[in-house]
């Protein structure tokens, strides 16, 4: 029972993200400073800090499948305008 126990520790352990503190979410307000000016530099949409989830309770696989495609074209407009720049 001890080895199962501890599998599963090891297992949790893996899984679960790491807490969060206050050198990383230091680190992350750089990484979006950064993101946010070369965002302003290209002219497109600044980035969200928190994106929303992908998958909302309520919503049909339609919905969500036509929320995924709708992502997929607007990345794909924006890599366009990057790749002109």
């Amino acid at each position: 029972m001890r080895v199962l126990e501890r599998r599963l520790r090891r297992l949790e352990e893996g899984l679960l993200p790491p807490a969060e503190t206050a050198e990383s979410r230091r680190v992350h307000e750089i990484v979006m400073d950064i993101r946010r000016a070369r965002a302003a530099r290209l002219g497109i949409p600044e980035p969200e800090d928190v994106p929303e989830p992908v998958y909302r309770p309520g919503v049909s696989i339609g919905d969500t499948i036509r929320a995924g495609v709708q992502r997929m074209r607007e990345r794909r407009a924006v890599e366009e305008v990057r790749a002109l720049l």
